[in-house]
This record gives C-alpha cells, sequence and structure tokens, in this order.
C-alpha cells in the first residue's frame, strides 16, 4: 500500500510535468504567431527547437521583443523538461521497485503457508475456488500460466505463482508439501491428469481433487492419486435428477451450504491421537456439548462414510466427524 501511494504521487506529478510542457508549447506558438507573424509551421518548430535545445539556428531573424520571449521560453520549457524527465525516471524505478519487493513478499508468504490449498489454474472453476476460499478465510495459493490472467491476479492482490502448474519447480515454489489440497483445475484432461501424477508424486499425502471434462476418466484420476475427481457435466445431470426427484432435500443441502444468511455451518473434526474422543462412543464423546453440533456422518480412513451415526459409534483414529451446527456470532 505505502508502494502504491508512492506511484500515484509521482504520476500525477508526471502528468502535471506534461500539462506545463504542453502550455508552454502553446504559448510558445500563439507567441511566435503574434510577435513575429510567423506562420503555424514556422512558431510550431521554433518553439519545439527552443524547448528542446537542440542548438539549431533561428527560422526567421528575431525581434528584440521576440529575443525576449525566446529566452523566457527556454527558461520555462527547459525547467519543465527537466521536471518532467526527472518523474519520468523516478516513476520508472519506482514501479520497479515496486513490482520486485511487492514479488519478493508474496513468494516470502507463500513459502511460510502451512495447510492451504493449491488452485491450479484460474479459469471458470478455479476462479470460484478461490471466491469461496476467501470468503472462509482458507489460505490458498494459485498457479497460473496465462500473462493475462497474472495480471489480473497481480491487480486484485491474489497470491499466486506464474508457472507450469505441471513442473515440479513450480509445484514446490507453491510449498506443495506443507499443503493441505491441490485443485487440479487446468484446461484439458491430460494436463490435469499429468498435474496429479506429479503431484501424488511430490507428496503422496496431499489430498488432490481433479477436475475432469469426461467423466469416464475418473478411474485414471483415481489410479494416478486424485482423493475426489469432480465432473461438471456428471455433477450437473446428477443435481438435475435430483431436483425432479428429491427437491426438497436438495433446497436443504443449497441452503445450508450456499446461502451465506442462514444460521447453520456445516464443519468437519478430525479424530486424532491427542483428540479427547479417541476411542469413545458418540454418547460418551458427547460431540454437541463439546463441539455444539450435531453429527451427520462420520468418515472413515478408508474413505467409507457412515451417515447418520448412531450413538454407539465408537471413534477411531483417522475417523472425521461431520457435523452441523449455529455458527458463532458476534456481539
Amino acid at each position: 500500500m505505502r508502494f502504491k501511494g508512492i506511484n500515484d504521487l509521482l504520476a500525477a506529478g508526471l502528468r502535471k510535468g506534461i500539462a506545463g510542457i504542453a502550455m508552454v508549447m502553446l504559448v510558445g506558438i500563439v507567441g511566435y504567431r503574434l510577435i513575429e507573424g510567423w506562420n503555424w509551421s514556422d512558431s510550431f518548430y521554433m518553439t519545439v527547437i527552443t524547448i528542446s535545445t537542440v542548438g539549431f539556428g533561428e527560422l526567421h531573424p528575431l525581434s528584440g521583443l521576440g529575443r525576449v520571449f525566446t529566452a523566457l521560453l527556454i527558461f520555462f520549457g527547459v525547467g519543465l523538461m527537466a521536471y518532467c524527465l526527472t518523474r519520468l525516471v523516478e516513476f520508472l524505478f519506482q514501479r520497479s521497485l515496486t513490482n520486485v519487493l511487492g514479488r519478493r513478499t508474496m513468494m516470502k508468504k507463500i513459502g511460510q503457508l502451512k495447510q492451504h490449498s493449491i488452485i491450479c489454474g484460474y479459469g471458470r472453476t478455479g476462479s470460484r475456488v478461490v471466491a469461496e476460499l476467501q470468503a472462509a478465510k482458507k489460505p490458498f495459493v494459485v498457479i497460473e500460466e496465462d500473462a493475462d490472467i497474472v495480471k489480473r491476479l497481480d491487480e486484485q492482490g491474489i497470491p499466486h505463482i506464474a508457472g507450469d502448474a505441471t513442473e515440479e519447480d513450480t509445484l514446490e515454489a507453491a510449498n506443495i508439501c506443507g499443503a493441505d489440497s491441490l485443485v487440479a483445475a487446468l484446461d484439458s484432461d491430460p494436463e490435469n491428469l499429468y498435474l496429479t501424477l506429479t503431484a501424488n508424486g511430490l507428496c503422496a499425502d496431499l489430498r488432490i481433487i481433479a477436475r475432469v471434462h469426461d467423466p469416464e476418466s475418473s478411474r485414471k484420476f483415481h489410479k494416478a492419486g486424485a482423493k475426489r475427481v469432480v465432473s461438471p457435466i456428471s455433477s450437473g445431470a446428477s443435481q438435475i435428477a435430483q431436483l425432479i426427484t428429491r427437491p426438497s432435500v436438495v433446497d436443504l443441502i443449497e441452503l445450508v451450504t450456499k446461502d451465506k444468511n442462514i444460521a447453520l455451518q456445516v464443519f468437519e473434526y478430525p479424530i486424532g491421537e491427542e483428540s479427547d474422543m479417541l476411542g469413545k462412543t458418540l454418547a460418551e464423546a458427547r460431540v454437541r456439548q463439546t463441539l455444539g453440533g450435531m453429527v451427520i456422518a462420520v468418515k472413515h480412513p478408508d474413505d467409507r462414510t457412515a451417515f447418520d451415526p448412531g450413538p454407539d459409534t465408537r471413534l477411531k483414529l483417522g475417523d472425521t466427524l461431520v457435523a452441523l451446527r449455529q455458527p458463532e456470532t458476534e456481539d
């Protein structure tokens, strides 16, 4: 923000200098026209060579008043030219310094990220994912190769790395081994598949979520290491079918997950080695009193999910509780 303010001041000074030169040019042209009676072309040329101090001779002999006018034109013109040149150099230097320092600061922050998400590709899918992560205040970094999109990310202040997401060096720059998840949302299925293989090779425990265009490719992505495979075509068709067969259920899910005003929140609670709930049943763990929510499912380490678990369900290491609660409100 500090560098942006300095750039704005320098740009404003440069604009004022250019406006001053234009004014001196106008005064010079009109002055030679009125004082010496020269035509517009000669007046313009004489004004230019006078202000720029190139050292050419006079076009026509000058009168006494014309010489005084020329001297004043040189004084003000040269001063303004020097002012503009100084501001231009400062502006260009400051912009370069801002870009270098800003980029260095961003890369330092990215290197310090932990349990963050890596979004590969800032297209329609990637940009929507970023918007949701921003709303949830979850740390993330975007990897994008397109120069125009990278420029837009710079302008929006979104943490990003410019490069090919399928390259190991780029993924390591995004601190992939410290990340919680990676979203493969590149333009094509082959690119996403190669990205999945590369990311899984670098960090086998990483939760990779891959977007596919062809639903029949899902099996390949699972073999490559993707934990979840999302097909917009398949998901869209499934949602349409659900809207026809079970519209009330879909409406409830959309209210809970999408409506920002509804007072319900779906959250996850992992059962780790230090959890007080480890080895206890849901009844013994007193989940409602401890977490302030109602358990609607238990996800097991083998990817099985038990919906509407009973009170005798015993919690094991690696289980994840999926619960529903009212979010905390600020006074």
